[in-house]
């Protein structure tokens, strides 16, 4: 099973709905702040949310943009996402330079990519759902690095 968490600054909350709808469209479940209502804290409750909402989630979609630059966030839950290996990819919201940490992922531009980055996930999933009975950690990097050269070959 596929979860996506939405990773984005408030300012990009229009494009995080956009990734979201089209996810939806899709029946793929996601995570997206902007809809969760739970929590209102700050601090430890806030981090401790946000590692429980992430640690729910197979992969992490990273909306970026200008504003991206001032998030305290962002780079925390791609910190979180990156050291449990998980699948990730960034949404370009505009011609936006990536910082050299974001530079590897796949990078999804528009709202159909969507689509491919769920198929080239699902493919990689099936190819080792057949090869491996049990996942380790190192099924899990090497199945995110095979999913990241199969979507950037549809990219």
């Amino acid at each position: 099973m596929i979860k996506i968490f939405i990773s984005h600054k408030q300012e990009d909350s229009y494009t995080a709905n956009k990734i979201a709808n089209e996810l939806k469209a899709m029946n793929i479940p996601y995570y997206l702040d902007v809809l969760d209502f739970s929590t209102t804290g700050s601090g430890k409750e806030l981090t401790d949310h946000i590692k429980q909402n992430l640690n729910d989630c197979t992969d992490i979609i990273v909306v970026m943009s200008e504003h991206t630059r001032y998030s305290q966030w962002v780079p925390f839950e791609v910190g979180m996402s990156a050291q449990n290996d998980m699948p990730t990819a960034t949404f370009l919201q505009e011609n936006v330079s990536l910082p050299d940490f974001l530079v590897y992922w796949p990078r999804l531009k528009q709202p159909s990519d969507i689509r491919k980055y769920i198929a080239a996930r699902k493919t990689v999933q099936h190819e080792y759902a057949l090869k491996y009975q049990f996942e380790t950690a190192e099924t899990r990097r090497s199945q995110t690095a095979r999913f990241y050269d199969v979507l950037k070959r549809t990219l």
